[in-house]
């Protein structure tokens, strides 16, 4: 008992329009008996049709796309970001502008700065740096030394560790005679050398430890470097 317009433009019609099928059965004269004739679909009509179907494709595509592009980047992995750290701290003993500043493993980040005396060095440094894992960095000024610093993305055990596993696990590390250590009930602190520093980050990732603590790792003016551990808070 209605009409549906699926052959004029879609929209609003300003007038009333005879490009319509009915659904409608209207009573007709009967015709005198004829041969009969095969229908062929208007080419107006087709025209219509391939047009919503082509709509629908392009709908379906751009979904489909925004889907692939809305998609969540994979983590960084936990491996490559120690492995940046530690390539650091081997490099700060022989490069002669660039050097590791400091690196704080947080909680849901790892913030890493490298110094060096002229800005060109920095700029080298990043250029092209990790562009494929959008890690982003900062170049700065401070006390007339120049720095860059990059943000890790990062995931902390929520759980947290015990100082006192630290504590033995130094005692089954090899280090240098140059080396001093020391810890409280919540902190666990050690000076020495880069290949001291760098012994112990792999122990704790061997025994799964490095995501358990928040630290941090600094370059001292003389050279050496200093570890120092925190235990979360619960």
């Amino acid at each position: 008992m209605f009409d549906l317009n699926f052959i004029a433009e879609p929209g609003i019609q300003t007038e009333s329009s005879k490009a319509s099928w009915s659904f409608l059965h209207k009573r007709k004269e009967p015709e005198p008996e004829t041969a009969p004739v095969s229908a062929s679909p208007k080419p107006q009509n087709t025209k219509s049709g391939w047009k919503y179907y082509t709509v629908g494709a392009i709908a379906i595509m751009t979904v489909t796309a925004i889907g692939v592009f809305m998609k969540p980047q994979p983590p960084v992995s936990p491996d490559m970001v120690l492995n940046q750290v530690i390539d650091l701290i081997v490099e700060s003993g022989y490069m002669k502008d660039l050097q590791l500043a400091d690196a704080y493993f947080e909680s849901d980040n790892v913030r890493v700065t490298i110094s060096a005396g002229e800005l060109s060095s920095l700029h080298n440094f990043t250029r092209g740096y990790r562009k494929e894992d959008k890690i982003p960095y900062e170049i700065f000024q401070r006390n007339e030394t120049n720095y860059v610093s990059l943000k890790f993305p990062w995931e902390g055990d929520k759980k947290g560790g015990d100082i006192e596993v630290l504590k033995s696990l130094a005692a089954k590390t090899v280090f240098s005679n140059k080396i001093n250590i020391n810890f409280t009930e919540n902190e666990f602190e050690l000076h020495g050398r880069s290949s001291d520093i760098i012994s112990y980050l792999l122990q704790m990732a061997d025994n799964g430890l490095i995501q358990k603590f928040t630290l941090s790792v600094h370059h001292l003016e003389s050279g050496r470097f200093f570890l120092k551990v925190l235990a979360k808070k619960t």
